[in-house]
């Protein structure tokens, strides 16, 4: 399974175009094409999916019982987002009410999370990189090295 992987400073322009950087974009088109869906499931991250991974996602939690509360919580946030291509400069739109997470923020960070993309705030991440794992969490991560 091809994973992303690894941080990358981007920046979303004045349009709300964010720029993906050269090998994410790379990356995205050899494994998954340049449709995507841009979403965000938490107040301080976008996420960027290749529209392939997203559908078989939103298949699974559409083939869950339709009264399930984390079910419909889920789909009431991610259909704030929206479908795109990249274009061939490796821009993406961020949909206007999303970019609000971003905080008017042009300068981000790209990350690979796996099956899709996390786009945060330059200063999120500064700030997120200075707090500690505490020693439960250190321990948990131990446990699964092995």
């Amino acid at each position: 399974m091809e994973t992303f992987r690894g941080s990358y400073q981007a920046t979303v322009d004045d349009k709300g175009r964010l720029k993906l950087p050269a090998r994410l974009k790379g990356q995205l088109e050899e494994w998954h094409g340049a449709r995507v869906f841009v979403t965000s499931l938490s107040p301080f991250e976008l996420r960027v999916y290749p529209l392939a991974v997203w559908e078989e996602l939103e298949r699974r939690f559409l083939a869950r019982p339709s009264m399930d509360p984390l079910v419909q919580r889920l789909l009431e946030h991610a259909n704030y987002g929206q479908e795109d291509e990249v274009d061939a400069q490796g821009r993406v739109l961020v949909p206007a009410l999303l970019r609000e997470i971003l905080q008017g923020n042009c300068e981000v960070v790209v990350s690979g999370r796996g099956r899709f993309l996390a786009v945060v705030a330059r200063d999120r991440v500064q700030a997120e990189l200075a707090t500690a794992f505490t020693n439960e969490e250190l321990v948990a991560l131990a446990a699964l090295e092995q």
